[in-house]
């Protein structure tokens, strides 16, 4: 006869409480076999944050003041890194995505459910696709498409979309088909911008922008009667990384790797082949016990590589590269006009290396954009499933089996919002827009994220004092941005006139 053995639970604030399970042993960390991680979480948040601050907001402010602001996103990077890495925490030890954590606080889930999935809502312009579709476009007519061929841009548009839908049904977790097309993807584009920095740009603006990542408190002179551009260095600090809901997403992503408690949890099926694929609605924490210390430990070491090998130096070498190209071959003080942006780098390059080098550089900054794209079409619709599945008690009563029957009617809706975006917004202004949401996003949950981690977590687990300190620097650090960009777009250009 089998013996009843009576549960044990921990209580989970608002949700739930957390049932007690054995902390499952991650594989023995050896660094120089620790790139068998790289078909992590941070390749998947590499590959969604290269195209918007790397790409497109780099090479724009670089256009118009040089390398002088670059040590901008070097705060930026560090101090997403700590929300990344501490996001990730809270996964190890529940096997939920950090929004489940911010579900638990007071005063419940739906009124957080109602306030983050409306802030996503207005960051989640499709930019991407449309300055992706731009590069298509300008590859398709042989030049850079004007106003008048915005139709053509919104067919590879639309395309571009519903590829990016395509990826995301199949692989039986829809995490595998996201993981090897976002390594793919960054191989190929740092691997291309590597050969043309090192064979088409001189030693001399290679300096400039290693310089530039370190030379902090550097203001650029601006000629009289000309405006700083505080809107572009606003959403350039806010996307120089991941940005907005981004960067906790990397729980999501852990969780379905299988990390810590995660493994016990499951990950969001695909449609097709997910058949066996399951995902709990409430996660599960471990004992603190001295095994299980050591084996946290021995988690957070993969976490460790994946988030400042992979995720961190590969967002400076994204955004190394492209600045390098901007400063060689585009003329200093150039503006980025809206339907410039996916071919800035590839007109100054044709000029020297020829057509072919213009049609390779559209193509690359195709990958990079759609890359970006790929990622947003995903994540999106992510956090409202992983909203609903854990903090709704109806969604809670369906099988574990389930969950895609929300993700991806939620996706088809993203997919149908995006199309009908795309009418009424051009591609760079989107971008623009999306990145200023996204700064007072990471105010946020940069706070909400230290609080989640310092209410839930075990004390022996919690983040050691200055990685807290970094949590609050960040939200202090985007509350300066995000207010600075408000006064002087919003309140100098538009308010004070009328008074």
């Amino acid at each position: 006869m089998a013996e009843n053995i009576e549960k044990e639970y921990v209580d989970g604030g608002e949700l739930p409480d957390w049932e007690v399970a054995e902390l499952p042993e991650s594989p023995r960390y050896q660094f120089g076999k620790a790139f068998a991680a790289i078909l992590g979480p941070g390749i998947i948040a590499l590959g969604a944050s290269i195209g918007s601050g790397e790409w497109l907001l780099g090479p724009k402010l670089t256009a118009q003041y040089g390398g002088t602001l670059l040590w901008i996103a070097t705060i930026a990077i560090i101090l997403q890194a700590f929300l990344n890495t501490e996001s990730i925490r809270y996964t190890l030890y529940t096997g939920e995505p950090m929004l489940s954590g911010y579900m638990r606080c007071k005063p419940g889930p739906r009124f957080w459910a109602i306030i983050y999935s409306s802030v996503d809502f207005l960051s989640s312009w499709p930019g991407w696709a449309m300055t992706a579709a731009t590069a298509l476009g300008a590859i398709y007519l042989g030049h850079l498409p004007q106003e008048t061929e915005t139709g053509t841009v919104r067919v590879f548009a639309f395309i571009i979309f519903f590829l990016c839908l395509a990826i995301v049904m199949v692989g039986g977790k829809i995490y595998n088909s996201l993981a090897v097309v976002q390594l793919i993807m960054v191989v190929l584009i740092i691997g291309y911008l590597v050969w043309v920095d090192l064979t088409l740009v001189s030693p001399k603006v290679w300096w400039t922008v290693i310089k530039g990542f370190f030379s902090f408190g550097s203001i650029p002179a601006v000629e009289e009667g000309t405006a700083f551009d505080w809107l572009t260095l606003g959403a350039f600090a806010a996307y120089a990384g991941s940005g907005g809901l981004g960067n906790i997403t990397i729980s999501n992503y852990v969780r379905d790797k299988g990390w810590g408690m995660g493994k016990l949890v499951g990950a969001i099926p695909s449609i097709i082949g997910g058949q066996n694929v399951t995902l709990s609605h409430i996660g599960k924490v471990f004992r603190i016990t001295p095994e299980n210390i050591e084996k946290f430990r021995e988690w957070w070491k993969y976490v460790r590589f994946e988030q400042y090998f992979i995720w961190m130096i590969g967002c400076f070498i994204g955004l190394a590269l492209p600045a390098m190209l901007t400063l060689e071959y585009v003329p200093l003080g150039q503006q980025m006009e809206q339907w410039q942006a996916a071919g800035f780098q590839a007109e100054g390059l044709a000029e020297k290396g020829g057509r072919f080098m213009w049609y390779l550089t559209l193509l690359c900054g195709f990958w990079v954009l759609f890359s970006t794209q790929l990622g947003a079409v995903d994540s999106v619709p992510r956090r409202y499933t992983d909203i609903i599945w854990t903090g709704f008690k109806s969604a809670r009563k369906l099988g574990e089996h389930k969950s895609k029957w929300i993700y991806y009617p939620i996706l088809i809706v993203y997919i149908l919002y995006g199309v009908i975006a795309m009418y009424f917004a051009k591609p760079l202004f989107m971008i623009l827009f999306s990145a200023t949401i996204g700064g007072y996003l990471l105010v946020i949950t940069a706070i909400h994220t230290l609080y989640v981690n310092r209410k839930f977590l075990p004390k022996e687990i919690q983040a050691p004092l200055w990685k807290q300190i970094g949590l609050v620097l960040c939200a202090g650090f985007y509350s300066i941005f995000g207010t600075i960009t408000i006064y002087k777009q919003v309140i100098v250009k538009y308010i004070l006139p009328l008074f």
